[in-house]
């Protein structure tokens, strides 16, 4: 069963398809997903993370590059 989320709570759309996600509770946590079936845009964990989600949704953000100032770990 998927939850619509509060509009009073910063959540960036999805960066496929631009639509709101949603969130659903699973057996090992909580998955914040986009409603679109065809996008298949998911963050999983323990806790719902906005900031994973907004982080990976944000547009003017290039993951691939390395001129982010994003840590990287071993």
């Amino acid at each position: 069963m998927s939850y619509e989320i509060q509009p009073e709570i910063f959540c960036e759309n999805c960066i496929k398809c631009g639509t709101r996600p949603v969130i659903e509770q699973t057996k090992k946590g909580w998955l914040i997903l986009c409603p679109n079936d065809a996008c298949k845009n998911s963050v999983a964990g323990p806790t719902i993370n906005f900031e994973t989600w907004n982080r990976i949704n944000k547009k003017n953000v290039d993951l691939k590059s390395d001129k982010n100032n994003l840590m990287r770990s071993a």
